[in-house]
């Protein structure tokens, strides 16, 4: 009996809960029981990859990623671009690269940056539903995945790719060479990458001190006896960048951040021949990052050196009973943060451990039931230091759970709607527990709380999802409602000795809500076209609903163009309404509209794969404030812009 079947972008997939047969005509096909859940399928189609990721990569991952719904941009600088979900950004976003939790400081301040090159990704996913507590706690925010595959676990064939890229708003080229090659058992997989650009060109000019340099690769191996795999990787990623500076609570001559970044994971896979969806896998990661932060030039204003280390098991079980689909496993990290320099946070050690399980079953005959726990803790231990007073000195620990719950019906043939609802939380980090001092880089002096409880929340989403062969349609709406959010507010008063803003980190009760709609008109030829709208809002209650800082105003995005024998001609849209929902102390940003144009060429030669991808953006030249840049009062966004990407795949 059929239970489902569903077209996606031409494809032919079928989904059902059991073994199927089809008769299609004189041809007979068999399909295996479901072993992955259907709202997973649905949201990993939803995945940026191939050609659709080459035709967005930007010089960072925020970047790359501005165009896609509910996401918007943090910044302090096109450097130190982070991506913001739903409204959330820093500490309530997961960043995840390979299987492995970010390793940076990139959360902690909008002057750090994303330590890893967008030019090189194979595939950026945002991860929500139930798979989100397989990494994190903070299921509101939701995990960026980055995949690379560097340990070439199921690839031993002979490849390899290189990129070049150049752009005129922020003048500058990158490039990277990335070989896979067999040996022996398994393959040996290597890239290196480079980046350099200079000052960001905006409609009034050049944003000074905006420059940066990256340097980034990474060698990994991987060998196979009989089920067992084992393959090990290290990474690095260097780059200096600056911090404009010359304003009102800047530093006079900008800031320059010179970081390091170095990577090494290895990791143990069991695959059973037979049975393809149950799998083992440990993986340990070791993770050495450090930063300085430069005032004029040769001055150290700032240091900040994070070592970490990690181990984590996944086991994955395609049936068990009635269940399917189903993911457990536990880690445990440690992490030890030195800030040296004008910084008042005391040495920390941070220990977190933690479990995790999701499954999927089916009820009602068509409908589909996942859920998914995590279940663990955190423990900070601060040290004594001349930078913090006695009684900020500490010790915290922090028990922490979260839940997920979903239910997928199909409503019609190539209809789903999916409804979720969950507990989310995090521990505080050690910066919003132990701050207490400026961070000229920052712009800003930085209070933390030592008495915070930690994040907690429960909310929801609901999802409807159409296909037909050529047109996808999404829309959803969610909400959750913080018992405690924990972010930095502007206090409203100042530093004098510094002439900086105090910035404080508070708990308050919180009611964040949203939605999307997107549209997909995307035939192999011809003509095609994507729409997409975001909205989010933030209150907190007891200021008498007043609004939260920080939140990205609606969005729409649009594309429409011609595809035909290997090119591709289009041009596309960004609107941004007028921001006037704000936190005190927080100014409104006015709308805008940037407009953009594509050229795109693809093509095959002997035994390579080659695509052109020319881009010209914000050609109108309009000055752009981005509400979440700590610059908007003193410059726009980029101005006008081309770019062009050339890519050869071998």
């Amino acid at each position: 009996m059929v239970k489902s079947l569903l077209f996606l972008g031409g494809s032919f997939s079928v989904l059902p809960a059991e073994e199927i047969i089809l008769d299609l005509g004189s041809s007979t096909v068999q399909a295996e029981a479901a072993k992955e859940s259907r709202s997973e399928t649905l949201r990993a189609d939803d995945a940026l990859q191939n050609i659709d990721l080459d035709e967005e990569k930007a010089s960072t991952i925020a970047e790359t990623l501005k165009n896609q719904p509910n996401m918007a941009i943090r910044s302090m600088g096109p450097a130190p671009a982070r991506p913001v979900a739903k409204g959330l950004s820093g500490n309530h976003v997961t960043v995840v690269e390979d299987g492995s939790v970010g390793g940076d400081l990139s959360a902690t301040s909008p002057d750090h940056a994303i330590a890893s090159e967008a030019l090189t990704l194979q595939k950026i996913r945002i991860l929500h539903g139930p798979r989100v507590l397989l990494y994190t706690y903070s299921q509101a925010g939701g995990v960026i995945q980055m995949d690379r595959s560097e340990i070439p676990f199921e690839d031993d064939s002979l490849h390899g790719s290189i990129w070049a890229y150049a752009e005129s708003g922020q003048p500058g080229y990158a490039n990277a060479v990335e070989l896979n090659v067999p040996v022996w058992k398994g393959a040996i997989h290597a890239e290196i990458s480079s980046r350099k650009a200079d000052d960001l060109e905006t409609p009034r000019g050049e944003l000074k001190n905006t420059d940066l340099l990256n340097e980034g690769g990474f060698v990994a191996g991987a060998l196979k006896f009989g089920n067992w795999s084992l393959g090990s990787s290290f990474r690095w990623f260097l780059t200096d960048y600056g911090i404009p500076g010359g304003f009102i609570g800047g530093h006079p001559n900008g800031v320059d951040i010179e970081l390091s970044k170095y990577d090494f994971s290895t990791v143990a896979k069991y695959s059973p021949s037979d049975r393809q969806a149950d799998s083992l896998q440990i993986r340990f990661r070791a993770n050495r990052y450090h930063h300085y932060e430069y005032e004029a030039k040769d001055y150290v204003g700032a240091e900040f050196a994070s070592n970490e280390e990690e181990v984590r098991i996944d086991k994955a079980f395609g049936h068990v009973g009635n269940f399917f689909d189903i993911h457990t496993g536990a880690e445990l990290h440690t992490r030890r943060l030195e800030m040296g320099g004008y910084v008042f946070t005391p040495p920390t050690n941070e220990y977190d451990g933690a479990a995790f399980a999701s499954a999927s079953t089916r009820i009602f005959n068509r409908t589909e039931l996942s859920f998914s726990g995590r279940l663990g803790g955190a423990s900070f231990t601060p040290k004594k230091s001349v930078v913090a007073k006695d009684e900020d000195i500490c010790d915290r620990k922090f028990l922490l759970y979260a839940v997920d719950v979903e239910l997928l019906q199909p409503i019609g043939s190539g209809k789903f709607l999916i409804a979720n609802v969950y507990r989310t939380t995090r521990a505080p980090s050690i910066e919003e527990l132990y701050n207490q001092g400026p961070h000229l880089a920052a712009y800003t002096y930085e209070k933390g709380d030592k008495d915070l409880d930690a994040e907690s929340g429960y909310g929801g989403e609901v999802e409807f999802k159409a296909y037909t062969l050529d047109m996808e349609v999404s829309a959803s709406a969610y909400g959750t409602w913080f018992d405690n959010y924990l972010a930095p507010r502007a206090t409203g008063d100042t530093n004098w000795s510094q002439l900086l803003p105090i910035y404080q980190v508070q708990g308050d009760a919180a009611l964040l809500f949203g939605g999307s709609v997107s549209v997909k008109w995307n035939p192999e030829k011809g003509l095609y076209g994507e729409g997409s709208a975001s909205y989010v809002r933030g209150y907190y209650q007891n200021e008498d609903w007043g609004d939260m800082p920080q939140i990205p105003p609606f969005k729409f995005y649009g594309e429409v163009g011609y595809r035909m024998l290997g090119v591709k001609v289009g041009t596309f849209g960004t609107y941004l309404a007028k921001q006037s929902h704000v936190d005190k102390f927080e100014t409104e940003t006015p709308q805008s509209f940037c407009w953009g144009a594509l050229l795109e060429f693809k093509w095959k030669w002997e035994r390579s794969e080659y695509a052109l991808i020319l881009r010209g953006e914000n050609l109108l030249d309009a000055e752009i404030e981005n509400h979440l840049s700590r610059l908007k009062s003193v410059m726009p966004e980029k101005g006008r812009s081309f770019s062009g990407l050339l890519k050869i795949a071998f």
